[in-house]
C-alpha cells in the first residue's frame, strides 16, 4: 500500500497518515517475526553444513574404525532429518506469514479468529511465494451471515463524533437558551416564591 495510491482513493493527507499508521501496526511485526524466522534459519543453515564438514572429515580421518563409521552414519541421518524438519518448520512459518499478511489486506478485523474458520490444508504457497487457495474461502466467508462481521465493509466505516462537551475558561458567559431562565434566574424566582 502507498501513499500515492490513497491519495488517488480522495483521503486527505491527515487520513492517509492514519491508514499507514494502522497498516504499519499490522505489517510490521509480520516482518520482524520473518525476519527474526530468516536469520534462525540461516543459523541452522550454517550449523549444519558445519556438522556435515566435521562428519566428513571424521570420517576421513577414521576409515578403518567400523563402530565410529555406524555413529558417523547416525549422526548424518541425524542431520539429514534435522534438515528436513527445518525446511518443513520454514515453510510452515511462511504459509503463516503469508496468510496473516493476505487476510490482513482483506480486511479481516480479527485475524486469529477468520484464521479458525480457515481450511489450512487447502491453502499452499508456490514457487514465487504467491498464497494459493485462498481467495475462494474469503470469498464464502465474507458472504456468510454467520462470517460476513468478521471483515471490514466495502463502505469506509466513519467513526463516531466524540459527543464532549465544550468547556469554556470563566463558566459559560453566553449561555444557550431555549426560552428557558438560566440558572440564577430560576433560584432567584424560587427565593422570591418563599
Amino acid at each position: 500500500m502507498k501513499r500515492e495510491q490513497l491519495k488517488d482513493l480522495g483521503l486527505t493527507d491527515e487520513q492517509i497518515g492514519s491508514v499507514m499508521a494502522l497498516h504499519g501496526a499490522d505489517v510490521n511485526p509480520l516482518k520482524e517475526s520473518v525476519t527474526a524466522l530468516e536469520t534462525e534459519r540461516d543459523s541452522a543453515k550454517e550449523q549444519v553444513t558445519t556438522l556435515s564438514g566435521q562428519l566428513d572429515q571424521l570420517q576421513k580421518d577414521n576409515k578403518g574404525n567400523a563402530e565410529l563409521k555406524q555413529q558417523i552414519d547416525a549422526l548424518k541421518e541425524a542431520n539429514e532429518q534435522a534438515k528436513k524438519d527445518a525446511e518443513t518448520n520454514l515453510a510452515a512459518v511462511k504459509l503463516d506469514s503469508a496468510t496473516k499478511l493476505a487476510l490482513t489486506q482483506s480486511g479481516a478485523k480479527n485475524i486469529k479468529a477468520v484464521e479458525a474458520l480457515l481450511d489450512r490444508d487447502a491453502l499452499k504457497l508456490d514457487d514465487k511465494g504467491n498464497l494459493n487457495g485462498l481467495d475462494d474461502q474469503l470469498k464464502t466467508l465474507k458472504e456468510a451471515d454467520d462470517s460476513k462481521f468478521l471483515f471490514q465493509s466495502g463502505e469506509s466505516d466513519p467513526e463516531p463524533a466524540p459527543n464532549t462537551p465544550t468547556i469554556l475558561v470563566g463558566g459559560n458567559p453566553a449561555p444557550q437558551t431555549n426560552g428557558e431562565k438560566d440558572m440564577t434566574a430560576k433560584i432567584a424566582a424560587r427565593l422570591a416564591e418563599k
